[in-house]
């Protein structure tokens, strides 16, 4: 069933985690023993699937804006019978608040973003827990960004080379890059104290 979620998915062109950066995240909760994720950006709820099924202890809040990404990933998840793990919530990032702490903080949303989504959720990271950010290499993009035709792309990409660029230079974590792997995804494990 989840095959055929991903099949239907890269059929219709909705963006879905790359098998490599699927791999690698599941290795990561599973080696930091995971258990309270908040997924920004659900889509058809592939990749928090994927997550939940490696424990019936993993629970996991997920945020979709597009109602109908959100009625198909309800649905996906529901076929899985994975509801009791997994929440969908309905409605734009910035407007999502919870006092929920999570071990990991998984963001797959608007690029441009990326930067205002972890000072919106910093308090929502446990002590020791980790940010995973995907498509930071934006397929290839961020290397050859004068070449790039379209504006507004352009401007994404600068914004996701700038994003980058602080989160290196960003005291309150340890910051990975694994370009190769996926689409690219920049880990940023929190310091202990930091808040």
């Amino acid at each position: 069933m989840i095959e055929d979620v991903k099949s239907k998915a890269l059929r219709e062109d909705v963006p879905i985690i790359k098998d490599g950066g699927l791999a690698f995240i599941l290795n990561l909760i599973k080696e930091r023993n995971v258990k309270d994720i908040l997924e920004l950006g659900t889509a058809v709820g592939y990749s928090s699937m994927n997550m939940a099924r490696l424990s019936k202890d993993i629970k996991i809040d997920t945020l979709e804006k597009n109602p109908d990404m959100y009625n198909q990933a309800i649905a996906n998840i529901e076929n899985e019978g994975l509801n009791d793990q997994i929440t969908v919530h309905f409605g734009p990032i910035e407007d999502f608040s919870t006092d929920k702490m999570y071990d990991l903080i998984f963001v797959d949303a608007a690029k441009a973003q990326y930067g205002k989504y972890t000072e919106q959720f910093l308090n929502n990271l446990r002590e020791d827990g980790v940010f995973v950010y995907d498509n930071m290499v934006f397929h290839g993009m961020i290397y050859d960004v004068e070449n790039i035709k379209g504006r507004g792309t352009r401007a994404m990409v600068r914004k996701i080379i700038k994003f980058r660029e602080n989160m290196l230079n960003d005291e309150r974590f340890d910051i990975m890059y694994y370009d190769e792997v996926g689409d690219g995804l920049l880990i940023a494990y929190k310091k202990k104290n930091e808040r």
